[in-house]
């Protein structure tokens, strides 16, 4: 999911219902805030001593404790006047960073926003740790590498 495709989503939605964050845990404590969206451009380089670069974003939620759920058009807004301010936002992909009461952030991948009861509801999964050779060596051929024919030890 990338801001862009969270936006059309939220703007093919009714502008006046609550907008409600989901985790395995619960939903999003009402009254919760946008603290920021990031944009972030990553160097990185894998166990298979492989290159990358890319951009990502963040949405940053701060729990809420009292008050009402934000309106979908309040945080698609939000979301759109992000995406005119900081380029490269709108088209990179985009997790969100939250903690229920605060305590312990974690990362979340977003589900596309469906009605729900009166309500939008986006579901957030958690982000697993993964290397990224062998999810590769399971869904192609195998070019070598970590997680290559002749796996190294850092894959296990």
């Amino acid at each position: 999911m990338t801001p862009l495709s969270l936006l059309d989503g939220l703007q093919k939605l009714p502008a006046d219902l609550p907008l409600i964050f989901e985790t395995g845990d619960g939903a999003i404590g009402e009254g919760y805030h946008v603290t920021e969206f990031k944009l972030s451009a990553v160097d990185s380089i894998d166990c298979g001593g492989r290159f990358a670069s890319w951009n990502e974003a963040a949405l940053q939620l701060l729990d809420g404790r009292g008050g009402s759920h934000m309106k979908v058009g309040k945080f698609a807004g939000i979301l759109k006047q992000s995406i005119a301010s900081l380029k490269g936002l709108g088209e990179s992909p985009l997790q969100v960073e939250f903690a229920h009461e605060n305590r312990g952030m974690r990362i979340y991948d977003l589900s596309t926003p469906e009605l729900s009861e009166g309500a939008v509801a986006v579901r957030l999964s958690e982000v697993r740790a993964h290397c990224k050779p062998a999810l590769e060596h399971v869904s192609g051929p195998a070019t070598g590498g970590c997680c290559g024919p002749a796996a190294s030890g850092c894959c296990g």
